[in-house]
């Protein structure tokens, strides 16, 4: 009987001990918010590296045009591609809302930007754009897995009372 009771004990205590580090969502929330003001850079470096480093494997980029809903790092790379000939790309964004996850490794978002480059010798400006999405602690590396863009119409695409 006392082997009994000392092997539910040790067992329990086993158990017990097995639980993870608390995670510290403050410093999760800094690290996450630190790297969404960050994900934008491999634009401003022009740097398909960067790129790479920034979306997950598997991520998937919701753009603008209607062609543009990609999965897996393989089909963004491409549109990385082109859209890398932008040139002096500047991001400036507002208006952060952003949810962490209750185990500290995964956060939505959503953010509103604008957007100044020059494309040839031409200079562009697209003010207001919606961005939103989700990243993901990877192997102790923030990754982005969903981005979306959208640009608001004016008036409603479908009429209702609000």
């Amino acid at each position: 009987m006392k082997n009994i009771i000392l092997t539910f004990l040790f067992t329990s205590l086993l158990l017990v001990s097995c639980n993870d580090t608390p995670v510290n969502l403050e410093v999760a929330n800094d690290e996450a918010k630190a790297f969404i003001s960050s994900q934008f850079d491999f634009f401003t470096n022009s740097s398909l590296e960067e790129a790479k480093a920034t979306f997950a494997s598997d991520a998937v980029l919701i753009g603008t045009d209607e062609a543009e809903f990609f999965s897996g790092w393989d089909q963004i790379e491409p549109s990385i591609k082109g859209q890398l000939a932008i040139k002096n790309p500047k991001f400036n964004t507002r208006d952060l809302n952003m949810v962490m996850s209750s185990s500290g490794d995964m956060a939505s978002y959503t953010q509103l930007l604008d957007f100044t480059f020059i494309i040839g010798q031409e200079p562009g400006e697209i003010n207001n754009v919606r961005n939103s999405g989700v990243i993901k602690k990877i192997e102790n590396e923030w990754k982005v897995v969903q981005i979306h863009w959208s640009i608001g119409l004016q008036g409603q695409a479908v009429e209702y009372e609000y």
